[in-house]
């Protein structure tokens, strides 16, 4: 690292002249990979807890989502393989699982969630789909697709709170929020524009109602986790980039699909483009969302005051301050 890697502003302590962190190198591609992940593990979850309520109102959107999934699937490896730069890093994160590493653990969440929503596609085929064991076969698959696509959706939470970067660990439940919030939303979102493109409307005004819920979830999530940096003297850190970023994800993430899923609510059901334009808000959402909290998190690795505001006891959990404190 050199000097020049420091913002060109500080005149603060630091390492001789260094950021305390090394800056991750994660770009869009991280980014698009968590949004598609997060987006195609929710719309699986979804899809499985239509079918148990109303298997016949939800088969297309069963269809959906394993399209989404497997479409999900493939382009969340590419863009993860992408971003180590070799295939063969994938690989090797699949010969050793270790359930205390987020990444290891997360590699196989994928793998199980790819293989889960293939195996589930195969009821989609009307020629296998009459076979009884096939549509068993397919069904069991899908609560597995369900049930791998929920930690597909939240995996990377807990990843990226588990690094020292100080902008990501400063909030880790709140982070998880975020995430899992902004999954559920844009899954439901992505659903809903099948539903209304099959012209099911019933279905696409229940998901919509979801996905309004989850969104108004995630702007709740969203000020608890700033709060919390705010806390642990994070925010401020990154406060000129902070405060536009979380402006444009409240607002494409948030008012505007609220927005229109209550003016087509308000109206009877009369203002199906708004609906539509609010679906797909949520779904540009979660990615300008986590490509945000990406770049923050980069700018806090470049600010020695973030990273020694967090370090200090304060900061630490309850348990690990009072051992800190008898130490001492």
């Amino acid at each position: 690292m050199t000097r020049r890697e420091l913002p060109d502003t500080w005149r603060g302590e630091s390492y001789y002249g260094q950021p305390p962190l090394k800056n991750p190198q994660w770009d869009w591609k991280v980014s698009g990979y968590i949004a598609i992940a997060g987006l195609a593990g929710a719309a699986q979850a979804l899809a499985w807890i239509g079918t148990r309520r109303d298997r016949d109102a939800f088969r297309g959107a069963r269809r959906n989502a394993n399209l989404i999934g497997l479409t999900g699937a493939a382009t969340g490896s590419a863009l993860l393989i992408a971003d180590l730069k070799t295939p063969r890093r994938f690989y090797n994160m699949l010969r050793i699982l270790r359930p205390t590493s987020p990444m290891s653990f997360g590699t196989y969440i994928l793998g199980a969630f790819g293989v889960a929503t293939a195996v589930s596609a195969l009821g989609d085929i009307s020629a296998l789909r009459r076979r009884r064991a096939v549509a068993r076969l397919a069904d069991i698959a899908q609560a597995g697709a369900a049930i791998s696509g929920a930690g597909a959706a939240t995996y990377t939470a807990a990843l990226m709170a588990a690094t020292s970067n100080p902008y990501y660990a400063a909030a880790p439940r709140g982070l998880g929020a975020q995430f899992s919030t902004s999954s559920v939303a844009a899954g439901a979102a992505a659903l809903a524009l099948g539903e209304r493109a099959g012209g099911r409307d019933k279905s696409a005004k229940q998901l919509e109602e979801v996905a309004a819920i989850a969104a108004v979830g995630h702007v709740g999530a969203s000020l608890v986790a700033g709060r919390s940096r705010r806390a642990a003297g994070v925010e401020r850190a990154v406060a000129g980039s902070a405060h536009k970023s979380e402006a444009a994800d409240l607002l494409i993430a948030g008012a505007l699909p609220i927005a229109g899923y209550a003016l087509n609510r308000a109206t009877g059901g009369r203002a199906p483009a708004a609906a539509v334009v609010g679906s797909l808000a949520l779904i540009a959402g979660s990615f300008v969302m986590r490509h945000g909290i990406l770049n923050k998190g980069k700018k806090a690795a470049r600010r020695p005051d973030a990273a020694f505001g967090l370090a200090q006891p304060r900061n630490l959990p309850g348990t690990d301050r009072r051992r800190l404190g008898g130490r001492l």
